[in-house]
């Protein structure tokens, strides 16, 4: 059998401190330009452009439907590019500015007709999808790549979750300010050049972290070819073999639908169940900065312990906030602060082990059929990731209606459903999350047996 680790280099351990930041700095970017849509898109379209709702909304439903369906096409578009041998880092290099632009494009419409505005709006929101995925898919599997080491996939884990808050934080408060300056005769301008200004620095950012990262090896074309299917059908093959795997994506779902149900019902919960709307923003802001704040708490503990266990202490530590909010009498807004803080800090623990623990799955996967299933991977993640949000989003959204919430008199019943979807409803989905996970195989020494499969050659079926 030759010689495997000849033909799967990787850069020595540790990583530098300029590709950690480097690292760091491309989901900056990315959430930026996510939240930016996800805050203020759907507003843009009915408020600023005057289209129908009905309408804005089928034209951001479209976007994100096909934002969900390309991720696992665009992966394994990335992954045959790997293999012949052109790297994350140059897939990302060339990704950066057509994403920058097309983010411009979405908040800057030109027409006055209403065919005209909502034929633009569709076709640059279809078309900002695109590039951001195309920039992105290749990002998501740089971990594979930049290092072996369970710690130092802790360590840019945490570096991610941390610019990825801060990222999506600074958007959440600078947009609005940026807009608000160029006055309200001129809403529609201040937003172009808003949306100008943040594409042109999320392309800046995403080409430095090309650069940062373009040592990352790329995959070579003979990993027992005859094993590497690069479609969705291999793809498919691969998930079946890999139990850490399908562990993780159950994890990845529940996680998504548990923590969309607690951010989404957080308005309604201070609005209505508190009673107290000046807190808005700064409820909306707690959990983010307890993220940014345990974060790097979260990779000791891993380090100290395993990535399991620590995955299993923020659960608890979720839960507890969760249920601490649930149980919260009304009106205590200091206790729901606080209950909404203690659930950002354990909730920290779960992006941060799940994005670390993602890819010693995918050495699990190669050490067991011969096949490195890299991008693929991570487009399959994303694809269950925002499937999953969408199923959050429609659950929040049934129980409000069947609640028979309204705005004006919310009743005892829509009261309720709020305090289940905020407490009660994210605290039950940590069950199944700690089961899902109690059961993982992959600690740091199965790790280590695994990348030694890896470089002999030795797999089920190809050893």
């Amino acid at each position: 059998m030759p010689d495997l680790a000849k033909r799967i280099p990787l850069p020595p351990d540790p990583l530098g401190f300029g590709q950690r930041i480097g690292y760091g700095l491309g989901d900056f970017a990315f959430v930026a330009l996510w939240q930016a849509c996800a805050l203020f898109l759907l507003f843009y379209y009915t408020d600023i452009l005057d289209l129908p709702p009905v309408l804005a909304g089928l034209i951001y439903l479209a976007g994100m439907v096909w934002d969900a369906l390309s991720d696992p096409i665009v992966s394994a578009w990335s992954e045959r590019r790997a293999h012949r041998g052109a790297g994350y880092g140059r897939q990302m290099l060339l990704a950066a500015l057509p994403a920058g632009i097309a983010f411009a494009l979405v908040f800057t419409n030109p027409f006055e007709t209403l065919v005209a505005m909502t034929g633009w709006a569709l076709v640059t929101h279809l078309l900002f999808r695109t590039a951001f995925t195309f920039a992105s898919m290749p990002y998501n599997a740089l971990p594979a790549r930049l290092t072996t080491d369970g710690d130092e996939r802790s360590a840019l884990s945490t570096v991610r979750v941390m610019f990825a808050a801060l990222g999506g934080l600074i958007t959440a408060i600078l947009l609005p300010i940026f807009v608000a300056r160029t006055g309200e005769d001129a809403v529609r301008l201040g937003y172009a050049l808003a949306s100008i200004s943040l594409g042109g620095l999320a392309a800046l950012l995403l080409t430095i972290c090309a650069v940062a990262v373009r040592k990352a090896p790329p995959l070579t074309a003979d990993i027992q070819p005859e094993k590497q299917d690069a479609g969705l059908g291999g793809l498919w093959a691969a998930t079946r073999e890999n139990r850490p795997l399908q562990s993780l994506l159950a994890l990845m779902a529940l996680a998504t639908i548990g923590y969309g149900l607690f951010t989404q019902s957080l308005i309604y919960l201070v609005n209505h169940v508190l009673a107290r709307p000046d807190l808005v923003p700064f409820a909306l802001a707690t959990p983010v900065l307890a993220i940014i704040l345990a974060a790097p708490i979260w990779m000791m503990i891993a380090a100290r312990t395993s990535k399991r266990n620590a995955l299993l202490g923020g659960l608890a530590m979720a839960a507890t906030g969760y249920l601490i909010l649930a149980l919260t009498p009304v009106p205590n807004t200091s206790m729901a602060v606080i209950a909404i803080a203690i659930s950002g800090l354990g909730n920290a623990a779960i992006p941060i082990m799940f994005w670390s623990m993602l890819p010693d799955a995918v050495d699990f996967g190669h050490a067991r059929t011969g096949a490195r299933v890299e991008t693929r991977t991570f487009g399959l993640t994303t694809f269950v990731q925002k499937t999953a949000a969408g199923f959050a989003a429609v659950c929040v959204g049934g129980l409000l209606a069947l609640g028979q919430y309204t705005p004006e008199i919310v009743s005892p019943e829509a009261l309720m459903v709020i305090r289940a979807l905020s407490g009660w409803l994210p605290a039950v989905l940590t069950i199944p999350m700690a089961i899902a996970i109690w059961r993982y195989p992959l600690d740091r020494a199965a790790h280590q047996v695994v990348l030694e499969k890896i470089a002999t050659g030795v797999t089920r079926t190809g050893g």
